[in-house]
């Protein structure tokens, strides 16, 4: 029988039953509790939500969309993908336009203090209760995500980066170093120390210690207070802040005494020289080591992971937005607080390893517990939660990502032997004064151009 023939049928059976009810005067005591339009067979389905999703990279958020879509058949995702300079270039352009914003964006870690200069694009996630969660992640990832004195919060963490050192036991064996991980990390306590751990493998195998100089400058750097900006002023302090020019020359002397191997990572090079142990050392976010095996698979059983020198770094991790544009502001916000939960972020480690913002699940055995094979069986659970709980606050300022290219590309040349460190520091200098400049014309020193 057909819905609508079984509605006919019912309505003719309600239909002598109400003339009986209103003859007996008994008015409106049968209304309430039959109400034809609440029957299963005539409740209008509910409206179906349509939310546009901008994403980059391979963010594993893919797959809890999904799950929250079976979740809320109501609810459509659209997912955008873009490269990472093009959403948040995009996410720019659309601001300025005044239209084509999404209803959702992941924005990066080191373009976030870029748009905190703009609130009036974005929605306050905190009038919508998320002043309620800031507890339930790390606290230096909560401060990156709102205004200066909390009361504005623009986006919810996603996954953080903590950097680990990924290591080659056979070439450190072959230069008479301790190859068990909490052993081995003594041996590193500072970067000197690693400095003069990697003379002792170059001396004993010729191999070189790292990868490339731009990953140790950009990781020594990561573990100061301060980098390339004021938090106060905002303004450019890279040629007064010590911090930078260490950072600097520790990577300038890695090149100079031959400990790096100059490959670029993600680069067939870099993945050959992975699988043939080229070099002893890989500075390594938690992320990383999806690239490392997705790269190199025959490297399996060839290497191994322990704690960072002086202390812990963090190297990347996004946040969820709702730009101020979106008409659909609760449904979106209810879909990243969702996505960025604890729990959720638990099911994407557990499946695709984006290591958690969310502290309060880092005893869980599934993170504690987390052996990976492919690292000889290295605790990565216990080792990345231990270094994510003591990463330092750093202020990473509007421009960070601008200069950061710089310096690096800089780095290059000092590798390439294109120029000396000095002709490339100040050319580096040079540029970014311009760089920013350029940018403030563009600007207008307003607006979100």
């Amino acid at each position: 029988m057909t819905r609508q023939a079984k509605t006919r049928r019912r309505l003719r059976w309600l239909a002598p039953l109400l003339a009986m009810c209103l003859l007996a005067g008994c008015g409106g005591s049968l209304q309430p509790r039959i109400n034809v339009s609440e029957l299963p067979e005539n409740r209008q389905p509910e409206e179906t939500v349509e939310l546009t999703m901008w994403l980059y990279g391979s963010s594993g958020l893919e797959w809890l969309v999904e799950r929250y879509e079976e979740a809320h058949p109501n609810v459509h995702i659209n997912l955008i993908h873009s490269s990472y300079e093009d959403v948040h270039n995009n996410l720019q352009t659309a601001f300025a336009s005044g239209y084509g914003a999404p209803d959702v964006c992941l924005i990066e870690v080191s373009f976030m203090e870029r748009f905190k200069q703009f609130p009036d694009y974005f929605q306050n996630l905190g009038e919508m209760g998320a002043h309620a969660l800031g507890d339930q992640y790390l606290a230096w990832k909560w401060k990156q995500a709102t205004s200066p004195d909390g009361s504005f919060v623009y986006g919810l963490p996603t996954d953080i980066g903590p950097v680990a050192v990924v290591y080659n036991p056979a070439l450190y064996e072959a230069a008479g170093l301790p190859t068990e991980r909490e052993a081995l990390a003594a041996e590193l306590s500072t970067w000197e120390d690693f400095m003069n751990v990697g003379l002792r493998i170059k001396g004993a195998t010729g191999k070189p210690m790292i990868d490339q100089i731009r990953t140790l400058y950009r990781i020594v750097l990561f573990q100061a207070d301060l980098q390339y900006f004021d938090p106060e002023t905002g303004e450019l302090i890279i040629e007064t802040n010590p911090a930078v020019k260490e950072a600097w020359n520790t990577a300038v002397r890695a090149s100079e005494l031959g400990l790096s191997a100059y490959e670029t990572t993600w680069s067939p090079e870099w993945a050959r020289g992975i699988s043939s142990g080229e070099f002893a050392t890989i500075l390594s976010p938690s992320w990383m080591l999806n690239d490392i095996k997705l790269n190199a698979p025959g490297a399996k059983g060839q290497w191994d992971i322990t704690y960072l020198p002086e202390g812990s770094g963090n190297w990347g991790g996004s946040y969820l937005t709702v730009p101020a544009m979106s008409s659909k502001k609760r449904e979106a916000y209810e879909l990243i607080r969702w996505l960025t939960d604890p729990q959720q972020q638990l099911a994407l480690y557990k499946t695709y390893s984006n290591f958690p913002s969310t502290p309060v699940i880092y005893e869980d055995p599934a993170i504690r517990n987390k052996l990976d094979p492919f690292f000889q069986d290295a605790p990565v659970g216990r080792i990345f939660s231990d270094i994510a709980k003591e990463v330092r606050p750093t202020y990473e300022g509007s421009k960070q990502h601008v200069v950061t290219q710089i310096m690096e590309a800089a780095l290059d040349k000092v590798e390439e032997r294109e120029l000396s460190p000095d002709e490339a520091w100040n050319e580096a200098m040079s540029l970014i004064d311009k760089q920013l400049a350029s940018d403030a014309v563009r600007s207008g020193g307003g607006g979100a151009e």
